[in-house]
C-alpha cells in the first residue's frame, strides 16, 4: 500500500476506514482481510450461523470466502455476515474442536446454516457411520448418519428394531419388548450405546436384557468402530451406537408435534406428543407418549399367548447459551410391562436417565465436562398380570427384583493445529451398584439372581491424528482401573473385591490410491472385565426358563482386532468392502450344562478363546447423480468359532439386503428385499406430506407373510416364530 504523506489524502483514507468500520455488522466478533466490497446494484448479503451437528451455535468459528479473500469470525451465537457479488459463493468454515468443511451457499437468503462435526470423528479411520443409501464407511472427513426420517421409512415396529437394516448390525430378540443390538457378532457389554453423549448401562444384567433408548428426541444414529471407539470405553470393541439427540430449533419460537401409530400384527397403537421452544439464549423440549401392543399374530393367524406389552415414556432436553459456552442436558423416564412368553407370568421395568454437560473453550482447547445418572429397575412375576390377591395384607410375590444405579462422569478436551494435527483426550469414571430391592411388602420367591454388588472405574484416554492431502494416520491409547465388589463373601476375592487394570491401544491410517479410491486399515487391542451378571449370577432367571450360574474367577477378555477397507466413489455408484478378524482371549459366553435345579436347566457363564472372521460389502447409487431414485445393496457375513472349532451361539447368518426407492416431491416409496438362511423377506414403505403440516407413513413388514424363526431369537427353544405380516400406519402433525 502506498504511504500517505498528505494530510488531505490521510483524512480521506481515515474517513473511508471509519465508514467501512461503521458499516460492519454489529454481531461480528472480529475479522481479518477486506470484509466488504464496494456496494453496487448486484451486491448480495450472505447471512449464516455455524453450529454443531447437535444444533449448538459455535462461537469464534472462522468463515472464509476464498474469492475474493474475505474472513470473519462468528459471534457468541455462531452468526456471521458478508456483502458479496453474485448469487452463490464458496465458503470455507473451521473451528477448534470441529472438522473443517467447504460448502457453496446461495446469497440473498434469509439465513444459511452450516453444521460442523466434532473433530473426534476425524480421528477414526475405521469409523462406521451408516445410513440407508450410504451403508458402510464414508470418507474420513465425512460423517453420515441414519436419520430419523430414514428410520421411520424402514418397515419395523420401532426405531430400535429398524437399526437391523444397517450392514453388520443385527438384533437379538426375546419377544416384542426385548431387543439387544449386535455388531459383527458381538453384543451386550461389548457394544456401547450412547444417548446425548452419556453411555447407557441397561444391558448389564445378561443376554436376556436389551437396551433402553428413548425413541423420541433422537434425530440420527451413528455406528462407530475403530481407533476412536476407545474414547467410549475399552470394552466397546464390538462398536458404538451413538443416538444423536434432536437439535434445538433453528429459529426462535415454538414448534409442537403429535403422532399416532397403528400396528396390524399386534392390534397395537402408539401416541406421542412433543413441544420445543427456542429463545435467543435458551432452548428446551418435552416429549411423551404411550404404546400398547396386544399378543402378536403369526403367519397362520394364530396369536402368541402372553406376548403383549405396553410402555409409557417421558423425556426432555434443555440448554442455555452463554458467551463462555453452552450448558445442555437431557432426562428420560419410561415404564414398561410385558408378558413372559411361554408362561403366564409378566415382567415390569423402569428406566430413568439424566445427563448434563458444558461446552466451553480454554485457550485453543474445546472442553466438555459431563455427568449422568441412571436407574434401571426390573421385576418379574409368576402370576398373571390381572391376578389380584384377595388378601390386601398379603406381600407382593415376585420371582426377580433387581435395580442398577450408575453415576458416570467424564471430562474431554480436543483441539486442532495447522498442518492437519488433531488431538483429543479425557478422563472418565463411573460408580455402579446392583441390588435386590428388599422393600417392605415384597416377597422374593426365588433367591436373588445377582447378589448386591457393584463396580467402580476410573479411566484415561488420548486419541491423535495427522491428516494430509492424500493420507492420514491416527492412534489411540486408554487405561482403565476397575474394581468389582460384592457385599457378600466371595472366597476367591480378597476383601470381597477384585481389581483389574485394562490397557487398550489402536493405530490406523488411510491412503487415497486415486481420486476415487481410498484404502483404510487399523489394528487394535482392547480389554473388558466380565460384568456383574457374568461373575456373580446365581439364581433362577424366570423369563429365560433357566437357572444361571456365574464364575467369580473369570479373567478379563482381551480382543485383538484388525480390519482393512476399500471405498470407491464413482460418478454413478459408491462401492465399499471390508474384511476383519477379531481374536478374543477368554471370551465369556453362556453355555448349557447337564444339570437341573428345580426342574430348570442350569446354564453357566464360561470363558474360552474365540475367533471372529467377517466381511461386508455395500453399494449405492449416488443421489446427486441419479435424480429421485435410490438403490442400495448390503451384504454381511461373520463366522465365529471357539478354539475347538465349534461355532459360537447367537451368531448372525450371512445376509443380503437390497433396497430400491423413489422420491417425487415430498412423497417417498421404497421396497426392501432381504435374504438369509432364516427366510427370504420383502418389506415396503410409502410416505409423504399430505398438507404443509401433516405427514403420512405406511410401512409393511413381512409383505409375503412368511413364517420364519431368526437365528438370533432367544425364543427358538420354545419353537415360536416371528410375527406375520405387520402393517404400520403413522400420522404426524407438526404445528
Amino acid at each position: 500500500m502506498r504511504q500517505c504523506d498528505k494530510p488531505t489524502t490521510f483524512g480521506l483514507l481515515l474517513g473511508a476506514i471509519l465508514g467501512i468500520c461503521c458499516s460492519l455488522p454489529l454481531n461480528l466478533i472480529g475479522a481479518q482481510g477486506p470484509l466488504l466490497q464496494e456496494p453496487s446494484a448486484t451486491t448480495q448479503v450472505l447471512r449464516g450461523v455455524v453450529r454443531s451437528s447437535s444444533g449448538i451455535p459455535i462461537p469464534q468459528a472462522h468463515v472464509r470466502v476464498p474469492q475474493p479473500d474475505m474472513l470473519v469470525v462468528t459471534n457468541a451465537r455462531g452468526a456471521f455476515e458478508f456483502e458479496l457479488l453474485g448469487d452463490t459463493v464458496d465458503v470455507e468454515v473451521s473451528a477448534t474442536g470441529f472438522s473443517s468443511t467447504a460448502v457453496r451457499l446461495p446469497t440473498g437468503e434469509s439465513i444459511s446454516y452450516i453444521e460442523l462435526d466434532e473433530a473426534i470423528h476425524d480421528l477414526a479411520v475405521a469409523e462406521v457411520a451408516s445410513q440407508m443409501g450410504a451403508t458402510g464407511r464414508p470418507s474420513q472427513k465425512q460423517v453420515k448418519r441414519l436419520s430419523v426420517r430414514a428410520l421411520d421409512q424402514i418397515p419395523a415396529t420401532s426405531r430400535i428394531e429398524a437399526l437391523a437394516s444397517l450392514p453388520g448390525v443385527d438384533m437379538v430378540t426375546a419377544g416384542m419388548g426385548v431387543m439387544r443390538p449386535m455388531i459383527r457378532g458381538l453384543s451386550g457389554l461389548r457394544v456401547a450405546t450412547l444417548f446425548n453423549g452419556a453411555r447407557v448401562e441397561s444391558q448389564a444384567w445378561g443376554e436376556y436384557h436389551g437396551i433402553y433408548i428413548p425413541e423420541e428426541g433422537v434425530r440420527a444414529v451413528e455406528v462407530i468402530r475403530g481407533p476412536a471407539s476407545l474414547a467410549y470405553g475399552s470394552d466397546a470393541y464390538g462398536g458404538v451406537l451413538n443416538f444423536v439427540p434432536v437439535s434445538p430449533l433453528s429459529e426462535q419460537g415454538r414448534e409442537s408435534r403429535l403422532a399416532l401409530n397403528a400396528f396390524s400384527a399386534t392390534g397395537g397403537w402408539q401416541a406421542t406428543g412433543a413441544t420445543e421452544k427456542r429463545s435467543k439464549s435458551a432452548f428446551h423440549a418435552f416429549r411423551g407418549g404411550f404404546k400398547q401392543h396386544g399378543d402378536y399374530s403369526l403367519s397362520n393367524g394364530e396369536k402368541v399367548n402372553n406376548s403383549a406389552y405396553q410402555q409409557f415414556f417421558a423425556q426432555g432436553s434443555y440448554g442455555y447459551i452463554r458467551s463462555w459456552g453452552i450448558v445442555e442436558g437431557a432426562y428420560s423416564s419410561a415404564y414398561s410391562n410385558a408378558g413372559i412368553i411361554g408362561q403366564e407370568g409378566w415382567q415390569q421395568s423402569g428406566d430413568h436417565f439424566v445427563t448434563t454437560s458444558v461446552r466451553t473453550q480454554l485457550g485453543n482447547w474445546n472442553v466438555i465436562p459431563r455427568v449422568s445418572y441412571q436407574l434401571n429397575h426390573r421385576k418379574e412375576f409368576e402370576q398373571p398380570q390381572d391376578e389380584i390377591s384377595l388378601d390386601e395384607n398379603a406381600p407382593e410375590k415376585v420371582s426377580l427384583d433387581i435395580s442398577l444405579r450408575t453415576l458416570r462422569w467424564d471430562v474431554s478436551a480436543d483441539r486442532t493445529w495447522d498442518g492437519g494435527w488433531s488431538m483429543a483426550g479425557g478422563v472418565q469414571g463411573f460408580k455402579m451398584s446392583s441390588a435386590f430391592d428388599d422393600e417392605e411388602g415384597v416377597e422374593l420367591i426365588h433367591e436373588a439372581l445377582i447378589p448386591n454388588a457393584g463396580a467402580d472405574e476410573n479411566s484415561f484416554y488420548v486419541v491423535g491424528s495427522r491428516n494430509a492431502d492424500r493420507w492420514g494416520v491416527q492412534a489411540a491409547a486408554r487405561v482403565d482401573v476397575r474394581t468389582t465388589y460384592a457385599l457378600e463373601t466371595v472366597e476367591a476375592w480378597s476383601d470381597n473385591r477384585r481389581t483389574d487394570v485394562l490397557q487398550g491401544f489402536s493405530a490406523g491410517g488411510h491412503c487415497d490410491l486415486s481420486e476415487r479410491l481410498r484404502w483404510n486399515a487399523h489394528a487394535a487391542q482392547s480389554q473388558r472385565v466380565p460384568g456383574l451378571a457374568e461373575l456373580l449370577t446365581s439364581g433362577m432367571h424366570h423369563c429365560a426358563f433357566r437357572f444361571e450360574q456365574g464364575d467369580v474367577q473369570l479373567k478379563k477378555e482381551t480382543s485383538w482386532n484388525t480390519e482393512s477397507n476399500l471405498h470407491w466413489k464413482g460418478h454413478l455408484l459408491s462401492i465399499e468392502g471390508s474384511l476383519y478378524r477379531n481374536a478374543i482371549e477368554d471370551y465369556v459366553t453362556m453355555v448349557p450344562t447337564d444339570e437341573f435345579r428345580d426342574d430348570y436347566p442350569v446354564f453357566e457363564w464360561q470363558a474360552m478363546d474365540a475367533r471372529f472372521l467377517g466381511g461386508e460389502f455395500a453399494a449405492s447409487l449416488n443421489e446427486s447423480t441419479v435424480e429421485n431414485w435410490t438403490a442400495q445393496l448390503a451384504w454381511s457375513w461373520v463366522d465365529a468359532q471357539n478354539s475347538e472349532g465349534e461355532s459360537l451361539p447367537l451368531i448372525p447368518p450371512m445376509s443380503t439386503r437390497a433396497t430400491v426407492g423413489y422420491r417425487l416431491g415430498s412423497w417417498r416409496t421404497s421396497a426392501v428385499f432381504q435374504h438369509s438362511m432364516d427366510a427370504n423377506l420383502v418389506h415396503c414403505a410409502f410416505g409423504g406430506t399430505i398438507a404443509d403440516q401433516l405427514e403420512l407413513t405406511v410401512s409393511v413388514q413381512n409383505l409375503l407373510n412368511m413364517e420364519y424363526m431368526p437365528t438370533l431369537s432367544l425364543l427358538r427353544n420354545l419353537g415360536i416364530s416371528e410375527p406375520g405380516r405387520n402393517v404400520r400406519v403413522q400420522m404426524a402433525w407438526t404445528f
